[in-house]
């Protein structure tokens, strides 16, 4: 008898609300649809204001430069690290190098060198007087700018591969920069090795001629040849720290990385469907009202 208390579940009011949404649609498919018509062409046409980004990549892998001298022990390994001769394992300079790379100090003296400021604030710059206008950016403001949205550095920890992206709106620009980056970083990390080695050995010549203990001597020879070794791998090797698998090239004029077109004229849309129901909701709520 309790059964007659009980209640179906009630499915229909959502089957009645999407036939209404449906009959909704169709009494006012000509303001809906024109409405997404003209979001979609308003979009699409707003996307071709937006200026063009470019996308240049430059693949590489950090080389493994470990040192020789990494490999020997005993009294020969502490008399290389008291000379200051890096012992860490070739993973190590691999991270060391990538970290310079992405490094403030590094960034900061590319932007000085290719003087990047005028053109990353370039509605700031006055470019027929050679000033800014009002108060200019400064260096710290550069290099926060062209490492979140000029610079992109990503690595496969899998393979060790990096890949270095350089974003900007000059295609051939971009593709410089994006070599030059890792280029200089190379030649910058080759000069400080080749001065390391340069102390290293000075101070190793110090030592084997304040002592006269024949094992001492022999360490000390041991090692100097061993820095002898890097230092000339340091100076005839083409890549020292980084080695290009595949430089960047400039990109074809409609390879963009944005704006991304088709993603804007589909928001543009979706926009105009939401526009175009509150409208036809409005309408047909003055109906009612004209009507009662």
């Amino acid at each position: 008898m309790n059964d007659i208390s009980e209640s179906p579940p009630q499915s229909v009011p959502q089957d009645i609300s999407l036939v209404a949404m449906a009959a909704f649609i169709r009494r006012h498919i000509t303001i809906i649809g024109g409405c997404v018509l003209l979001g979609g062409i308003a979009a699409g046409a707003a996307s071709f204001l937006l200026t063009p980004r470019y996308r240049a990549e430059v693949v590489f892998s950090p080389v493994n430069s470990g040192n020789l001298s990494s490999e020997l022990g005993g009294s020969l390994g502490g008399l290389a690290a008291i000379a200051g001769i890096t012992l860490g394992g070739a993973s190590k300079r691999s991270d060391e190098a990538l970290e310079y790379l992405r490094s403030r100090q590094f960034i900061r003296g590319f932007i000085e060198r290719h003087g990047l400021m005028p053109l990353m604030y370039a509605g700031k710059w006055d470019a027929a007087h050679g000033r800014w206008r009002g108060e200019a950016p400064t260096i710290a403001q550069g290099i926060n700018r062209f490492s979140h949205k000029v610079l992109q550095i990503t690595q496969d920890h899998r393979t060790g591969i990096v890949t270095l992206a350089v974003i900007w709106r000059d295609r051939a620009v971009a593709a410089q920069w994006a070599n030059a980056l890792v280029a200089e970083a190379d030649a910058a990390l080759r000069a400080r090795a080749i001065d390391e080695f340069k102390r290293s050995l000075e101070y190793l010549k110090q030592a084997a001629g304040e002592t006269s203990l024949v094992e001492v001597q022999d360490a000390v020879a041991k090692t100097m040849e061993t820095e002898l070794k890097d230092a000339m791998l340091a100076k005839t090797r083409d890549a020292y720290a980084f080695k290009v698998l595949d430089p960047a090239v400039v990109r074809d004029p409609n390879d963009t990385d944005s704006p991304n077109r088709p993603l804007i004229v589909v928001l543009g849309c979706g926009f105009g469907l939401l526009v175009g129901l509150a409208l036809a909701a409005r309408g047909q709520r003055r109906a009612r009202a004209r009507a009662s």
